[in-house]
């Protein structure tokens, strides 16, 4: 008898826990079904924001709905067998899609945002909601339609602008490319007014459109080495590799002259203060160049009839230096130019700062000024 007692208490122990396992394991199920519910309302919410929509909608191909395989003339330089329409699918998956609301065509129904690649314009997309509705009672989801999609590949889904020395090569997908495809030529930024004195490098700018996928961009130098460059936003700008010194006496070495570049620089700031005579000037240019003119009509002008009575302090010059140089050929060099200009004016101190790269070319026998650029920081 007493072992029937504890049969049946054994039983009803075992059915209890039973019933305790069957009854977590439910809960555990409603969590879950919970949990999920309330993860898959919050991603539904998050990606029906209007600009995670639009972005969605670009990465799940729902903009590449009738994209014409004749949308444009394919390049010379783009790889065998692409498609405009793949191209694009592969455009809006880019992880640089960027989304911007357009308010010019944006209404009070409907939305209109630009896709960007980059910073490159690729479509605008009209959206309005067709339906509102409720998710844990608190999250309004909407439920969005496609009023309109434009797209923008007038020259290609990608294009290049770039810009190398006019002795440089320039291959696109292993092809060299075209000089019909070069839009400007002409000289390298500070050397505009050296060109006319002295055989140099100038610079070539192609355009290159209509490409399906991004391009495998080589560049080659004089030497048929390659050059590293920096793509920004589809514009590439290669600047020669001339020959750099870190002061004037360095570069003198192999300029092979006692060209006192500090003591034209002195004589310049002179001259502007009507310290010195445009004639005393005259050894340092070239009859009709660019800083002969600009000198003569300084000299010849109104403004240097403002120039404030002074005196000149001693030392007239302090923290001057010669610095930064770079030599373009065996006849034509730059340098940076610093030096501050002591002065009284007025009774008041006065310091005039002079900051220049300036251009030289060897011309019949001597250097000459040929150009300036204030450096400003």
């Amino acid at each position: 008898m007493r072992r029937l007692k504890i049969v049946g208490k054994w039983k009803r122990s075992s059915l209890y826990k039973k019933s305790i396992i069957l009854f977590s394991t439910f809960m555990i199920v409603l969590i879950v079904i919970f949990l999920s519910y309330v993860y898959n309302s919050m991603v539904l919410y998050e990606r029906n924001l209007v600009d995670n929509y639009i972005v969605y909608l670009a990465k799940n191909g729902k903009l590449t709905e009738g994209i014409n395989d004749n949308l444009f003339k394919i390049s010379q330089y783009e790889k065998n067998n692409a498609k405009i329409s793949d191209g694009v699918k592969k455009l809006y998956k880019s992880d640089n899609l960027k989304v911007k609301k357009n308010t010019k065509e944006s209404s009070e129904e409907t939305f209109a945002y630009d896709l960007y690649n980059g910073n490159k314009l690729i479509s605008t997309v009209s959206i309005k909601s067709k339906n509102k509705y409720k998710r844990m009672a608190i999250l309004t989801i909407d439920e969005w339609e496609i009023v309109d999609s434009k797209t923008y590949f007038e020259d290609g889904i990608y294009s290049y602008e770039i810009t190398i020395p006019s002795d440089y090569k320039l291959f696109i997908n292993d092809i060299e490319a075209s000089n019909d495809d070069i839009i400007e030529e002409g000289d390298i930024k500070g050397l505009e007014n050296v060109t006319e004195y002295a055989e140099i490098s100038k610079s070539k700018t192609y355009k290159i459109n209509n490409l399906v996928y991004e391009a495998d961009i080589k560049i080659k130098d004089d030497n048929n080495k390659l050059v590293n460059y920096e793509n920004k936003d589809n514009k590439i700008i290669v600047n020669k590799e001339f020959k750099k010194y870190a002061t004037y006496d360095d570069l003198k070495k192999d300029l092979n002259s006692d060209f006192d570049v500090l003591g034209l620089a002195e004589n310049w700031s002179l001259f502007l203060t009507k310290d010195r005579s445009f004639n005393s000037l005259l050894t340092y240019f070239i009859k009709d160049s660019y800083m002969y003119n600009r000198a003569y009509q300084y000299a010849h002008g109104i403004d240097i009839t403002f120039v404030s009575n002074h005196r000149l302090k001693n030392p007239t010059f302090t923290n001057e230096s010669v610095t930064n140089c770079i030599m373009y050929n065996e006849n034509v060099f730059s340098c940076e130019v610093k030096l501050e200009k002591n002065m009284v004016v007025n009774g008041n101190d006065r310091v005039d700062t002079m900051h220049e790269r300036m251009y030289f070319v060897n011309y019949n026998d001597g250097y000459k000024l040929v150009n300036m650029e204030s450096i400003t920081k």
